[in-house]
């Protein structure tokens, strides 16, 4: 598990949190500066946890502003009464909310589901990924397909084929070999 970054209103609420995870046996920084936060390399750290309220603001713009230059699981520790409000405010950002007072349970448990929902996120982001850019090589290959057609006369499994062989003789990738067709008869590559 990566490490974990704690930021607070005070050094006290911020070792009492330190030390409720001791049990993930993971480094646990802490932080109660606002400036001091605002400066911290946050994208080396797996899981963030805010205890609001903050001593400069409630929490909830550094939270907008994490989620936005970090990958990391974000946890926000609120008062009970208001645990539900701040979930409805924040649910733009993934984070999770830990209604105080809680268990060390509770709070192990949280983390242990931010690390897992943000791993669940990376991988259907890199499945996003690799399907966008199949579906931008089909587009272009098939687009490369029609200049052939057009041009030499080719039937579609003809110029299928010809792309196909093509790449596999010269060892490129069907979408080299169809940017390469598209540049020869006068059709723009791009997407």
């Amino acid at each position: 598990m990566k490490a974990i970054f704690v930021y607070a209103k005070t050094e006290s609420l911020c070792r009492s949190v330190a030390c409720a995870l001791e049990e993930l046996c993971c480094e646990v920084s802490c932080c109660w500066d606002p400036a001091e936060a605002a400066a911290a390399d946050l994208c080396a750290y797996g899981t963030v946890i805010v205890s609001t309220p903050l001593q400069d603001e409630f929490g909830l713009n550094f939270i907008a502003e994490l989620h936005r230059r970090t990958s990391a699981g974000i946890i926000v520790l609120a008062k009970t009464d208001i645990a539900d409000e701040v979930q409805t405010r924040i649910n733009f950002t993934g984070a999770f909310v830990l209604a105080r007072p809680f268990t060390k349970a509770a709070l192990v448990q949280s983390v242990r589901m931010a690390v897992l929902a943000k791993e669940n996120m990376r991988r259907l982001q890199d499945e996003n990924t690799k399907l966008t850019q199949k579906l931008d090589d089909y587009k272009l290959i098939n687009r490369a397909k029609c200049c052939l057609i057009q041009y030499l006369n080719f039937t579609e499994e003809q110029a299928e084929r010809h792309i196909r062989k093509l790449a596999m003789d010269s060892r490129r990738t069907a979408r080299e070999v169809a940017e390469d067709t598209l540049r020869t008869y006068g059709g723009i590559t791009g997407g």
